[in-house]
This record gives structure tokens, C-alpha cells and sequence, in this order.
């Protein structure tokens, strides 16, 4: 019993943690206060590796950027064709966290208001790299 027990538990724990890690190279573009930091294919801007999500079966990961619009700041994250379930939050660089629950969700678009300004977001500059980290 003690060995089914643990067995149970080693297969709970090892689903739970199971996730998705990404890598973005900071793509640019635009000045304040329209400006646009991270990776957006709508932009062409920066890059993403492997650029496909182990959440959604390998769905095409086609933005993840940091907005400033009009003054008004927010991250987005798009997954072609995902639901709005699957994961809990996503790290980027150990220190910024946006949980899935505080998102709005459209169409495989998550979009995360922010009070980050251009120096404080995550995404940095143009060619710095950041580990992105779905759990």
C-alpha cells in the first residue's frame, strides 16, 4: 500500500510540475509613448525559442511583448488557437510573474495591465535575452 501510495503521489507531483520554458530575445520598436519591447510577430520585432508551447500541443507562440499605448502599459502574451486554462503563471527572469487568473483572455490572447515604464519592464532592451518559465 505504502509503495501504490507513492507511486500516486510521484505521478501527481510530476504532472503538476510539468510546464513550458521559453526564451525571448528582446526585439524594439516605436518611441514614447507608443513603443513596443519583447517579441510581436504583428511587429516583427525580437525572437522566441523555441517559439512553440508545450501547453497547447506545440501552438505557435506568436507574441510576447510589453505594450506602452498612449501612455497606458500592459504585457501580451498570444497562443494560436489556446483556451484560457492549462497554466497558472509565467516567470520571466525569476522576477516578474503574471499570473494567467489577473490576465483578460480573448482568442488566445492574454493581456496583462501594467504601471511598468519602458526602464522597469521585463523585457528589457533590444538584444537582451530572458528565460520564460510556465507553470
Amino acid at each position: 500500500m505504502i509503495g501504490a501510495a507513492f507511486v500516486t503521489l510521484f505521478k501527481r507531483r510530476t504532472s503538476a510540475s510539468t510546464g513550458d520554458t521559453q526564451t525571448v530575445t528582446t526585439g524594439s520598436v516605436g518611441a514614447g509613448p507608443n513603443r513596443t519591447r519583447g517579441r510581436s510577430t504583428i511587429n516583427g520585432i525580437g525572437s522566441i525559442s523555441d517559439g512553440t508551447s508545450n501547453l497547447y500541443s506545440g501552438a505557435a507562440i506568436t507574441e510576447f511583448r510589453w505594450d506602452e499605448d498612449g501612455g497606458t502599459s500592459s504585457y501580451v502574451l498570444s497562443i494560436t488557437g489556446a483556451t484560457n486554462s492549462g497554466w497558472t503563471s509565467v516567470v520571466i527572469d525569476g522576477s516578474k510573474t503574471l499570473n494567467r487568473v489577473d490576465a483578460s483572455f480573448l482568442s488566445g490572447e492574454w493581456t496583462w495591465s501594467t504601471s511598468d515604464t519602458v526602464t522597469t519592464q521585463a523585457f528589457g532592451t533590444a538584444g537582451t535575452v530572458h528565460t520564460c518559465v510556465f507553470s
